[in-house]
Protein backbone atom coordinates (compact mmCIF):
# COMPACT_ATOMS: atom_id res chain seq x y z
CA UNK A 1 0.00 0.00 0.00
CA UNK A 2 0.76 3.41 -0.55
CA UNK A 3 2.69 4.96 2.28
CA UNK A 4 0.14 8.07 3.14
CA UNK A 5 2.62 10.57 5.62
CA UNK A 6 0.19 12.67 8.38
CA UNK A 7 2.69 15.13 9.83
CA UNK A 8 1.22 16.68 12.99
CA UNK A 9 3.18 19.62 15.22
CA UNK A 10 1.87 19.63 19.11
CA UNK A 11 3.16 22.57 20.80
CA UNK A 12 3.08 21.87 24.41
CA UNK A 13 2.12 23.54 27.65
CA UNK A 14 4.26 21.72 30.24
CA UNK A 15 8.01 20.42 29.34
CA UNK A 16 7.75 18.78 33.60
CA UNK A 17 11.07 16.02 32.26
CA UNK A 18 12.75 14.87 35.70
CA UNK A 19 13.36 11.80 37.21
CA UNK A 20 15.70 10.82 39.64
CA UNK A 21 17.26 7.88 41.34
CA UNK A 22 18.46 6.35 44.32
CA UNK A 23 21.71 5.06 42.47
CA UNK A 24 23.26 4.33 39.64
CA UNK A 25 26.16 2.05 38.04
CA UNK A 26 29.43 4.15 37.01
CA UNK A 27 29.96 4.04 33.64
CA UNK A 28 33.56 5.78 31.45
CA UNK A 29 33.14 4.22 28.21
CA UNK A 30 29.39 5.12 27.10
CA UNK A 31 29.12 8.29 29.27
CA UNK A 32 29.07 9.28 33.23
CA UNK A 33 25.01 9.06 33.09
CA UNK A 34 24.29 6.11 30.67
CA UNK A 35 22.63 3.87 33.93
CA UNK A 36 20.80 6.97 35.05
CA UNK A 37 17.22 7.29 35.52
CA UNK A 38 17.09 8.87 32.04
CA UNK A 39 17.69 5.80 30.42
CA UNK A 40 14.60 4.17 31.85
CA UNK A 41 11.72 7.54 30.85
CA UNK A 42 13.42 7.66 27.20
CA UNK A 43 10.76 5.53 25.87
CA UNK A 44 14.09 2.49 24.41
CA UNK A 45 13.74 -0.57 25.47
CA UNK A 46 17.79 -1.30 24.56
CA UNK A 47 18.89 1.31 27.21
CA UNK A 48 18.33 1.03 31.09
CA UNK A 49 18.64 1.74 34.59
CA UNK A 50 20.68 0.08 36.10
CA UNK A 51 22.04 0.27 39.97
CA UNK A 52 25.65 -0.50 40.88
CA UNK A 53 26.82 -4.07 41.33
CA UNK A 54 27.65 -3.64 45.27
CA UNK A 55 23.84 -3.17 45.49
CA UNK A 56 20.94 -5.38 47.67
CA UNK A 57 18.68 -4.09 44.66
CA UNK A 58 15.79 -4.09 47.60
CA UNK A 59 15.24 -0.72 48.33
CA UNK A 60 16.14 0.89 44.94
CA UNK A 61 14.22 3.86 43.69
CA UNK A 62 13.32 5.46 40.48
CA UNK A 63 11.32 8.99 40.96
CA UNK A 64 9.54 10.37 37.81
CA UNK A 65 8.46 14.46 38.09
CA UNK A 66 4.36 14.57 36.66
CA UNK A 67 2.53 17.24 35.71
CA UNK A 68 -1.48 17.94 37.49
CA UNK A 69 -3.59 14.66 36.54
CA UNK A 70 -4.87 12.05 37.62
CA UNK A 71 -2.93 8.74 38.15
CA UNK A 72 -4.41 5.75 37.09
CA UNK A 73 -1.86 3.14 35.99
CA UNK A 74 1.82 2.33 36.32
CA UNK A 75 4.15 0.92 33.18
CA UNK A 76 7.55 -0.91 33.28
CA UNK A 77 9.71 -2.83 31.30
CA UNK A 78 10.90 -4.65 34.24
CA UNK A 79 14.38 -5.58 33.25
CA UNK A 80 17.33 -4.76 30.87
CA UNK A 81 15.19 -5.52 27.09
CA UNK A 82 18.05 -5.16 25.52
CA UNK A 83 18.19 -8.74 24.03
CA UNK A 84 17.29 -12.10 25.10
CA UNK A 85 20.90 -12.42 27.25
CA UNK A 86 20.55 -9.42 28.78
CA UNK A 87 17.01 -9.99 29.84
CA UNK A 88 18.19 -13.27 31.75
CA UNK A 89 21.42 -11.64 32.66
CA UNK A 90 20.24 -9.19 35.01
CA UNK A 91 18.16 -8.83 38.04
CA UNK A 92 14.27 -8.28 37.16
CA UNK A 93 11.76 -6.21 39.50
CA UNK A 94 9.38 -8.60 40.98
CA UNK A 95 7.43 -6.62 43.26
CA UNK A 96 6.99 -2.66 42.78
CA UNK A 97 5.99 0.22 45.47
CA UNK A 98 4.86 3.27 44.20
CA UNK A 99 4.30 6.27 45.82
CA UNK A 100 2.22 9.55 44.65
CA UNK A 101 3.52 12.99 46.04
CA UNK A 102 1.27 15.69 45.36
CA UNK A 103 2.67 19.46 45.04
CA UNK A 104 0.31 22.56 45.92
CA UNK A 105 0.76 25.91 44.69
CA UNK A 106 2.69 27.17 47.90
CA UNK A 107 5.12 24.14 46.86
CA UNK A 108 4.17 21.94 49.60
CA UNK A 109 4.74 18.01 49.27
CA UNK A 110 2.22 15.72 50.49
CA UNK A 111 1.97 11.84 50.11
CA UNK A 112 -1.38 10.82 48.25
CA UNK A 113 -1.16 7.50 47.44
CA UNK A 114 1.20 4.21 47.83
CA UNK A 115 0.60 0.46 46.68
CA UNK A 116 2.11 -2.09 46.10
CA UNK A 117 2.13 -4.20 42.34
CA UNK A 118 3.59 -7.56 41.43
CA UNK A 119 5.14 -7.93 38.17
CA UNK A 120 5.02 -10.72 36.07
CA UNK A 121 8.74 -12.40 35.22
CA UNK A 122 8.06 -11.25 31.23
CA UNK A 123 10.22 -9.53 29.02
CA UNK A 124 7.65 -7.21 28.11
CA UNK A 125 5.90 -3.59 28.84
CA UNK A 126 3.38 -4.12 31.46
CA UNK A 127 0.66 -2.12 32.73
CA UNK A 128 -0.39 -2.34 35.94
CA UNK A 129 -3.77 -0.46 37.55
CA UNK A 130 -3.15 1.65 40.62
CA UNK A 131 -5.56 3.37 43.00
CA UNK A 132 -6.97 6.51 41.56
CA UNK A 133 -4.96 9.86 42.69
CA UNK A 134 -5.04 13.13 41.92
CA UNK A 135 -1.23 14.92 42.12
CA UNK A 136 -1.35 18.89 43.03
CA UNK A 137 -2.10 22.23 41.59
CA UNK A 138 1.30 22.42 40.41
CA UNK A 139 2.07 18.54 39.75
CA UNK A 140 4.00 16.48 41.92
CA UNK A 141 5.92 12.86 41.56
CA UNK A 142 5.92 9.43 41.56
CA UNK A 143 8.55 7.23 43.13
CA UNK A 144 9.13 3.52 42.37
CA UNK A 145 10.90 1.54 45.07
CA UNK A 146 11.97 -1.72 44.38
CA UNK A 147 10.48 -4.17 46.95
CA UNK A 148 11.95 -7.64 45.33
CA UNK A 149 13.44 -8.37 42.10
CA UNK A 150 13.80 -11.79 40.09
CA UNK A 151 17.80 -12.96 40.65
CA UNK A 152 19.52 -12.67 37.16
CA UNK A 153 22.03 -15.47 35.92
CA UNK A 154 25.11 -13.54 35.90
CA UNK A 155 25.59 -10.02 37.35
CA UNK A 156 23.66 -9.39 40.41
CA UNK A 157 22.94 -6.14 40.11
CA UNK A 158 19.07 -4.86 38.74
CA UNK A 159 18.26 -3.19 35.17
CA UNK A 160 15.29 -1.41 34.21
CA UNK A 161 14.34 -1.00 30.67
CA UNK A 162 11.41 1.61 30.98
CA UNK A 163 9.24 3.17 33.49
CA UNK A 164 5.79 5.63 33.19
CA UNK A 165 3.28 6.28 35.13
CA UNK A 166 0.06 6.46 33.20
CA UNK A 167 -2.40 9.47 33.77
CA UNK A 168 -6.28 9.30 33.00
CA UNK A 169 -7.16 10.97 29.40
CA UNK A 170 -9.39 13.98 29.15
CA UNK A 171 -10.61 15.05 25.25
CA UNK A 172 -8.98 17.69 24.39
CA UNK A 173 -8.80 20.63 21.82
CA UNK A 174 -6.39 21.31 18.73
CA UNK A 175 -6.21 23.55 16.09
CA UNK A 176 -5.94 22.57 12.71
CA UNK A 177 -2.94 25.30 11.24
CA UNK A 178 -2.20 23.17 7.45
CA UNK A 179 -3.30 20.14 4.95
CA UNK A 180 -1.90 19.17 1.86
CA UNK A 181 -5.33 19.46 0.61
CA UNK A 182 -7.53 22.64 1.28
CA UNK A 183 -10.72 20.96 0.12
CA UNK A 184 -13.10 19.66 2.70
CA UNK A 185 -10.28 21.36 5.30
CA UNK A 186 -12.99 22.65 7.56
CA UNK A 187 -14.80 18.92 7.80
CA UNK A 188 -11.80 17.31 9.97
CA UNK A 189 -12.61 19.52 13.52
CA UNK A 190 -16.34 20.40 12.66
CA UNK A 191 -17.56 17.83 15.12
CA UNK A 192 -19.79 16.64 12.45
CA UNK A 193 -18.68 12.89 11.16
CA UNK A 194 -20.80 13.04 8.41
CA UNK A 195 -18.35 15.64 6.72
CA UNK A 196 -15.05 14.25 5.54
CA UNK A 197 -12.06 15.01 3.82
CA UNK A 198 -9.99 13.64 1.38
CA UNK A 199 -6.86 12.88 0.26
CA UNK A 200 -3.97 10.81 -2.00
CA UNK A 201 -0.96 11.69 0.31
CA UNK A 202 -2.31 13.04 3.24
CA UNK A 203 -0.49 15.23 5.16
CA UNK A 204 -1.39 18.25 7.81
CA UNK A 205 -0.29 19.86 11.30
CA UNK A 206 -1.94 20.59 14.07
CA UNK A 207 -0.92 22.62 17.25
CA UNK A 208 -2.66 22.57 20.80
CA UNK A 209 -2.56 25.50 23.35
CA UNK A 210 -2.40 24.55 26.83
CA UNK A 211 -2.99 20.69 26.47
CA UNK A 212 -0.51 18.24 27.06
CA UNK A 213 -1.49 15.53 24.04
CA UNK A 214 -1.29 11.97 24.52
CA UNK A 215 -3.29 9.98 21.97
CA UNK A 216 -4.87 11.02 18.41
CA UNK A 217 -8.53 9.88 17.30
CA UNK A 218 -9.21 9.03 13.41
CA UNK A 219 -13.18 9.12 12.66
CA UNK A 220 -13.34 7.42 8.93
CA UNK A 221 -15.29 8.07 6.54
CA UNK A 222 -16.51 5.03 5.47
CA UNK A 223 -16.50 1.89 3.98
CA UNK A 224 -16.39 2.85 0.00
CA UNK A 225 -12.83 5.08 1.07
CA UNK A 226 -9.71 3.53 2.71
CA UNK A 227 -8.64 3.79 6.11
CA UNK A 228 -6.23 4.18 8.42
CA UNK A 229 -4.69 0.68 9.23
CA UNK A 230 -1.27 1.26 10.90
CA UNK A 231 0.15 4.42 12.01
CA UNK A 232 3.77 5.16 13.12
CA UNK A 233 3.41 8.49 15.77
CA UNK A 234 7.31 9.58 16.10
CA UNK A 235 7.88 12.00 19.42
CA UNK A 236 11.29 13.45 19.88
CA UNK A 237 13.90 9.60 19.46
CA UNK A 238 11.03 7.47 19.84
CA UNK A 239 8.61 6.00 17.63
CA UNK A 240 5.59 3.84 18.62
CA UNK A 241 3.62 1.76 15.34
CA UNK A 242 -0.01 0.83 16.41
CA UNK A 243 -2.74 -1.36 14.19
CA UNK A 244 -5.68 0.46 14.32
CA UNK A 245 -9.25 -1.43 14.35
CA UNK A 246 -11.24 -1.18 10.90
CA UNK A 247 -13.92 0.76 13.09
CA UNK A 248 -15.63 4.07 12.15
CA UNK A 249 -13.29 5.40 15.08
CA UNK A 250 -9.94 4.46 16.33
CA UNK A 251 -7.30 5.93 18.35
CA UNK A 252 -3.37 5.30 18.39
CA UNK A 253 -0.76 6.74 21.61
CA UNK A 254 1.64 9.03 20.87
CA UNK A 255 4.60 7.33 22.67
CA UNK A 256 5.00 7.72 25.79
CA UNK A 257 8.26 10.23 26.78
CA UNK A 258 9.73 11.54 30.00
CA UNK A 259 7.64 8.76 31.98
CA UNK A 260 4.33 9.39 31.36
CA UNK A 261 1.84 9.69 28.70
CA UNK A 262 1.29 13.04 27.29
CA UNK A 263 5.15 13.92 28.05
CA UNK A 264 6.37 14.21 24.70
CA UNK A 265 6.51 17.76 23.29
CA UNK A 266 7.93 19.21 19.81
CA UNK A 267 7.26 17.61 16.57
CA UNK A 268 5.15 15.13 16.14
CA UNK A 269 5.00 12.85 13.40
CA UNK A 270 2.21 10.71 11.76
CA UNK A 271 2.58 8.22 9.24
CA UNK A 272 -0.19 6.10 7.68
CA UNK A 273 2.08 3.07 6.53
CA UNK A 274 -0.46 0.80 6.01
CA UNK A 275 -4.70 1.31 4.81
CA UNK A 276 -8.06 -0.76 4.60
CA UNK A 277 -9.12 -0.67 0.93
CA UNK A 278 -11.74 0.94 0.18
CA UNK A 279 -14.94 -0.21 -1.59
CA UNK A 280 -15.23 2.02 -4.38
CA UNK A 281 -12.07 4.72 -3.79
CA UNK A 282 -8.61 4.63 -3.05
CA UNK A 283 -8.19 8.00 -1.31
CA UNK A 284 -8.44 8.15 1.99
CA UNK A 285 -10.98 9.72 4.37
CA UNK A 286 -11.65 11.28 7.69
CA UNK A 287 -14.71 12.40 8.92
CA UNK A 288 -12.74 13.67 12.12
CA UNK A 289 -9.93 14.20 13.72
CA UNK A 290 -9.72 14.33 17.48
CA UNK A 291 -7.15 14.40 20.45
CA UNK A 292 -6.84 13.57 24.10
CA UNK A 293 -4.72 14.55 26.87
CA UNK A 294 -3.32 14.29 30.25
CA UNK A 295 -3.27 17.43 31.81
CA UNK A 296 -4.12 20.95 30.97
CA UNK A 297 -2.85 24.48 31.62
CA UNK A 298 -4.50 28.02 30.16
CA UNK A 299 -0.79 29.93 30.62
Amino acid sequence: MKRLPLLILLVPTLALAGGRVSAFKAENKLGANYWNAQAALDGKIETAWMVPGESANKGEWLEIDLPTGDVDKVAIYPGYGKNSETWTDYPRVKTLRVDVYAINDTDDTQQVGSSTVEVADKAEMQILDLPDVKTGAMGGRARLVVLDVYPGDDYPNLAVSEVALILKEIEAKATLTELSSEEGRDALMDEDPKTTWKADKASFTLSSTGFSLSSVGFVNGGKDWARPKTVTITVGPVSKTTELPDAPEAWAPIPIFNGFNGGGFGDVVIEVTDVYPGAKNAQVALGELKVRATTYSPF
